[in-house]
């Protein structure tokens, strides 16, 4: 094997190597891809690698032109539009992966070069971490070494005189990369896409990282307006409910991404008392598929044009984001009680925490635990004494926000 590997023909060998290092550039995005996504990358990267193996000749445009509708279709299908972060992402993965199949001249080779440079800038999308910029640090050196290696003169020359270029040439840039990054302005980038212009607001996202709630950028812009049947609701009941963040990795909260059997799952087991409180809600564009209704609503919203439910977190979800003003009718319970009557394992997502991390709520889990008063022990004395505690911070942690006359965001009532 590696005997043909050295006898290949330069396009053959370049091929891989180029293959090799665009994989290394999506590897870190397939958990934030669509399965299907990450299958037809992969497919066709290891496609594209058998052909350049064998010497054959590319499939016609024909494929090509199937294939990148199917991608295009099956994008709108997962994310109910092709704007956005998450679309655009899966979108250039994709696109850059089909690419890859008319490497047939070196104009074809640039194009591919500049994709792959922009799909390893996504990445900063979702992490900023040491770890993601030390990958991708290896990326850039590595399609830094394809670039000079295609303007290399006609024969065989080895990858690593290339690589060594392209080493001088990041260590010549990297005094200028830090003055420009110390001294630019910080412009919004020209590549901006609708999602995130929603990204900052307050309450809107679908995860929460330590220490990232003082730098949320609160919004002075209306959230929506809402008019009460009669009178309206003491501020006390003003509660509404959003995304639940359940699953937590030692530094971000997400939704859950348990994957759990139906009956394995927790339910609603909704109960609701009282009288209802009746509503209409006018909803500002968020883009995000969820509604914000007060707590507890058992009925589904009145709202045309959208389907809707309740999931077993009493959030109500809708089957595309909310990209334009939607009007909708509803009527919460105050009083309620909810959740299941006996431990299911998707309650476990919500006390479990990685090992070797957050030590001092371990020891004070341990110092409750420890308490000798009769009944300390006992699950509702924990929860009690818990919820005297913290209570906003458990709120926070379940991911449903009280609305009080301090929150920047406004809502008319």
């Amino acid at each position: 094997m590696l005997k043909h590997l050295r006898n290949l023909p330069r396009d053959g060998r370049d091929t891989l190597f180029l293959l090799a290092v665009i994989a290394w550039v999506v590897v870190p995005q397939i958990e934030r891809l669509p399965l299907w996504c990450s299958l037809l990358t992969g497919a066709v990267l290891v496609w594209r690698g058998v052909l350049a193996w064998h010497g054959r000749p590319l499939p016609s445009r024909w494929w090509l032109l199937a294939l990148a509708m199917l991608t295009l279709a099956a994008t709108l299908w997962s994310h109910r539009t092709v704007l956005g972060r998450d679309a655009g992402v899966t979108l250039i993965v994709a696109l850059l992966a089909l690419k890859t199949l008319e490497l047939r001249a070196r104009r074809d080779a640039f194009v591919v070069f500049f994709l792959s440079f922009f799909t390893m800038l996504t990445n900063f999308f979702f992490s900023q971490s040491l770890l993601t910029a030390a990958a991708m640090l290896l990326a850039l050196l590595g399609l830094l070494t394809a670039l000079v290696n295609a303007h290399m003169p006609v024969g065989r020359p080895p990858l690593l005189q290339a690589a060594r270029t392209a080493g001088w040439m990041a260590l010549v840039g990297a005094p200028i990369m830090v003055v420009l990054f110390l001294l630019f302005p910080r412009m919004a980038p020209l590549w901006g896409i609708p999602s995130d212009a929603m990204a900052g607001r307050s309450g809107l996202s679908a995860s929460m990282q330590v220490g990232s709630i003082a730098s949320l950028a609160l919004d002075e812009r209306i959230a929506m307006r809402i008019r009460f049947e009669g009178t309206p609701p003491s501020q006390s009941e003003m509660y509404f409910r959003g995304p639940v963040l359940s699953s937590f990795d030692g530094r971000e909260w997400r939704v859950s991404t348990a994957n759990l059997m139906p009956r394995q799952r927790a339910r609603a087991e909704l109960q609701l008392l009282g009288t209802p409180i009746r509503y209409e809600v006018t909803l500002e564009p968020s883009n995000r598929p969820w509604l914000m209704l007060l707590e507890a609503t058992g009925l589904k919203p009145e709202l045309v044009g959208f389907e809707s439910h309740m999931n077993s977190d009493l959030q109500w979800l809708l089957d595309r984001p909310v990209t334009d003003l939607v009007r909708y009718r509803a009527q919460s319970h105050p009083v309620f009680r909810h959740g299941p009557m006996e431990a299911v394992p998707s309650l476990q997502e919500f006390v479990a925490l990685p090992r070797g991390s957050n030590p001092r709520t371990v020891a004070l889990a341990a110092q409750l635990r420890s308490d000798p008063a009769p009944g300390g022990r006992a699950p509702s004395a924990l929860v009690r004494r818990c919820g005297a505690a913290a209570h906003g911070r458990l709120h926070l942690h379940a991911g449903a926000w009280r609305l009080r006359p301090a929150h920047r965001r406004r809502i008319l009532v």
